[in-house]
């Protein structure tokens, strides 16, 4: 079992990419950044249910969400390596190469999203 909070921001990344291909691959149908979210607070016991609360930075005394900041990055690193595409603004789908990952296998998920940042080619 993963403990999610005590993971760095890049693991934290991984890990969401992995549980997002596995939900779009079962969902099959066009989603919203939104519904993952919600899905994934909802539904992945290694993610804590308060994740979606709003937090205040010390730095700019805003609010914002880091869970919401890591699903971001996450999505942004899954599109560029080719996984899911956003067919209009807002909504994310797998691509034919996505719908046959093998979320399984992390380390090749890794390497694919590594190449669609332009590190390791």
């Amino acid at each position: 079992m993963v403990q999610y909070n005590k993971l760095t921001k890049y693991k934290q990344e991984d890990f969401l990419e992995i549980e997002i291909i596995k939900y779009l691959q079962k969902n099959q149908q066009p989603t919203t950044r939104a519904q993952i979210a919600e899905y994934l607070v909802k539904n992945v016991g290694d993610i804590p249910n308060n994740s979606l609360k709003l937090v205040t930075s010390r730095k700019t005394g805003r609010q914002y969400r880091p869970f919401m900041n890591r699903l971001s990055f996450a999505l942004t690193s899954l599109y560029k390596a080719g996984i899911i595409d956003h067919p209009k603004w807002g909504v994310t789908i797998l691509t034919k190469f996505g719908t046959g990952i093998d979320t399984s296998d992390e380390k090749y998920i890794h390497e694919l999203v590594m190449k669609g940042w332009g590190v390791g080619s």
